[in-house]
């Protein structure tokens, strides 16, 4: 554990020296000593705030964006990918058409939502609130069930799971699964095997048609508090997506232990530093968003 912590501390502290971010008075030492239970905390708080096209620095965590052509990514077309480092699992947040506590009500472009809930960062979620799904939002269970999708678990703790249906064959198995999760998200399929290895074939897993090439939006994991957002481009003239084999491929290469696909096709969308930055030749009125605030800007609001 101690090795691994040490691993992730010398790479967010490449990565923040790389960017600029990471003040040239901060010494390996403190940002060694670190009062959470998420390793890179004092990186982050030790730094000053930046927010660009490529970069949000804030206390609530870290994002490096990324986007790559179709010659020069591990995907055979276009996409962003977003790498989140968080202090706390509570600043990735999802918001939702129905929530009687949003100031939103009803579905809506990514646009339009995430400026309503300040959102820096935000991509779809799964297809919520469709009917006999599992879905936990922010903490609240909002459906709990036997169903026949992949379910995705974020933890309290920053951990993330995922489970194949056959696995949740009855309620009890399913609140196991979901004892002390912050966010549960139902579509998939789950992306990696138990052992991280990519799956090279989901004929028998999901029906024909989501196989194809699509549009795409998926979330990889590395360990509690690092995450690995995925939104692939479609639908256009030059390309019509990725398969799930090829996100399987591109997961297990970036070295995740878990991966999910969220919804995709029209509904896969990415939102970062006030603008829509992936998205496919059409779109679809959202009904739920995974996002995490902009306290940066809010910062320098006078």
């Amino acid at each position: 554990m101690i090795s691994f912590t040490m691993q992730v501390l010398r790479r967010l502290m490449a990565l923040l020296a790389i960017t600029g971010a990471l003040t040239q008075g901060t010494s390996a030492d403190h940002v060694a000593i670190w009062s959470s239970q998420f390793p890179w905390y004092a990186a982050l708080t030790q730094a000053p705030h930046r927010f660009d096209n490529t970069i949000y620095l804030g206390d609530n965590g870290l994002i490096l964006l990324s986007t790559f052509g179709e010659d020069d990514g591990l995907l055979p077309c276009p996409y962003i990918e977003a790498e989140l480092y968080l202090p706390d699992v509570h600043a990735l947040r999802t918001w939702y058409a129905d929530d009687p506590a949003s100031s939103r009500q009803g579905r809506s472009d990514i646009s339009a939502a995430s400026r309503a809930i300040g959102a820096a960062f935000a991509v779809n979620g799964d297809f919520y609130p469709e009917q006999g799904v599992t879905a936990i939002r922010n903490g609240t269970i909002l459906n709990s069930c036997v169903s026949g999708y992949d379910l995705c678990v974020l933890y309290e703790d920053g951990k993330l799971d995922t489970f194949r249906s056959d696995e949740l064959y009855s309620q009890d198995l399913v609140n196991e699964a979901l004892a002390g999760a912050w966010q549960a998200w139902s579509f998939g399929p789950a992306l990696l095997e138990k052992d991280g290895s990519p799956i090279h074939d989901f004929s028998d897993r999901i029906i024909e048609y989501l196989t194809r090439e699509h549009p795409r939006t998926a979330i990889g994991y590395y360990g509690p508090g690092h995450y690995l957002f995925l939104n692939v481009s479609g639908y256009l003239k030059e390309t019509n997506g990725a398969t799930l084999e090829d996100l399987s491929a591109y997961f297990a290469e970036k070295g995740c232990t878990r991966a999910y696909n969220l919804d995709g096709g029209s509904s896969a969308h990415l939102w970062f530093n006030g603008k829509e930055r992936g998205h496919p030749s059409s779109a679809v009125a959202l009904a739920d968003l995974i996002y995490l605030e902009d306290l940066v800007s809010m910062e320098e609001t006078p």
